[in-house]
């Protein structure tokens, strides 16, 4: 069972999904989420992030605090977090990374939303489906 919790931002995410059809595999199970978006990096894993900028500091403080107490458990690794939204994953083809590198930095995106609210979601082992959501407010 995995969990995972979200914010989708209020934004446009047409240009977004559109990118994503085509290097990330959850882009149907999952909707664009986070806040102050710009900047891309790689993760250790392979992933092609958009980075958080603004307000960074207190996301990765918001999810250092969910993850103490009861959902300490289910922190993953040793890892710091880095908010960020999936534009997607690749393995060790440095061609197709780079070709995706390029198309992202030529859509030129740069976001901002309000963190309002969270989703708590769980979703399935094979990670194709959003098995419940909650909305949390955080206003």
């Amino acid at each position: 069972m995995i969990f995972a919790v979200v914010h989708y931002p209020n934004l446009d995410t047409q240009r977004i999904n559109q990118f994503r059809r085509g290097y990330d595999p959850q882009v149907d199970l999952i909707e664009p989420h986070i806040t102050h978006l710009q900047g891309l990096q790689r993760s250790s894993d392979d992933y092609l992030f958009l980075m958080i900028q603004e307000g960074k500091a207190d996301i990765i403080g918001l999810h250092n605090e969910i993850y103490t107490g009861v959902l300490a458990n289910f922190r993953k690794g040793e890892l710091p977090h880095l908010p960020h939204v999936t534009l997607g994953v690749f393995g060790k083809d440095a061609n197709e990374y780079s070709e995706a590198l390029a198309a992202a930095k030529r859509l030129d995106l740069d976001y901002r939303s309000v963190l309002d609210k969270i989703h708590l979601l769980r979703i399935d082992d094979d990670r194709t489906r959003i098995l419940w959501s909650k909305e949390l407010s955080l206003v």
